[in-house]
């Protein structure tokens, strides 16, 4: 079973500790002011077999969590169940999703996923809204992860690889404008 992924790389700041953060390719909600447009597109491309996923969230003992974004990971429930029913138990899990929380609760392969997160993000971001985590709802299924931890802040992290250059974390609409004239 396949997952289009856009990127994966170590984060400090999409969760507590040190994370595996996975961005799923293709988003049908679009949302005004969207931080990552360009995992929108649904594409075949950077398909990723699940299960060489799970092994290699599995060997990396440098993380204490995975955080799942995009794009919209609960586009792929049964990719998504895979992956979180295969992680190791050390290892935590947070889902971000734009989906309504009545779509989820009524829709019963997300919520299934949704109940094998540590900890699920649901609704639209909202732009006109002064922190992105407003207007959400929290899910948390375990006592694994610190909700204490998603008070809301402003804090922005860039993850260099050899290839790419990763702007990720929440930071105002302004800033990210600021950021986008400044040349790395």
């Amino acid at each position: 079973m396949y997952l289009p992924i856009n990127n994966i790389c170590h984060s400090r700041i999409n969760g507590p500790g040190n994370r595996l953060v996975i961005w799923v390719q293709g988003c049908k909600f679009n949302c005004k002011g969207c931080f990552n447009p360009e995992t929108h597109p649904y594409t075949k491309e950077h398909l990723v077999d699940v299960v060489d996923l799970v092994k290699m969230i599995n060997e990396d003992k440098s993380i204490e969590g995975i955080t799942i974004s995009g794009g919209e990971p609960l586009d792929y429930p049964n990719q998504m169940q895979l992956l979180l029913t295969g992680i190791e138990k050390r290892i935590t899990s947070i889902l971000y999703s734009g989906y309504h929380f009545k779509d989820v609760i009524s829709n019963k392969a997300l919520l299934n996923v949704v109940k094998l997160a540590d900890l699920s993000i649901i609704g639209r971001y909202a732009s006109s809204l002064p922190h992105p985590y407003y207007g959400k709802k929290f899910i948390l299924t375990s006592g694994r992860i610190d909700i204490n931890y998603f008070k809301p802040k402003q804090i922005v992290e860039y993850v260099i690889n050899k290839e790419t250059i990763t702007k990720t974390g929440i930071f105002k609409n302004n800033i990210i404008n600021n950021l986008k004239s400044n040349k790395i």
